[in-house]
């Protein structure tokens, strides 16, 4: 994890364009983790599926939902 701080610690962002990229590489990075929810949320047993980590899985992947929307709108 200490490499990926690094890598986005010294992104060249001093023009739009740059900028623009880097927010795609965000987005992109945002629906990864959101796949990742998802999958994680499908594991769980359906006799679990009111628990806590079930809706909290849930409410992670709508507010993986409104961030992508959100950086996606950015540069738009």
């Amino acid at each position: 994890m200490h490499t990926l701080k690094k890598t986005f610690d010294t992104l060249d962002l001093s023009n739009r364009a740059k900028r623009r990229k880097a927010a795609a590489l965000a987005s992109a990075l945002l629906v990864r983790i959101r796949t990742a929810e998802e999958a994680y949320m499908a594991r769980i047993p359906e006799n679990l599926q009111g628990s806590d980590a079930y809706d909290n899985a849930d409410y992670s992947i709508s507010l993986l939902d409104e961030a992508i929307d959100v950086v996606a709108s950015v540069y738009d």
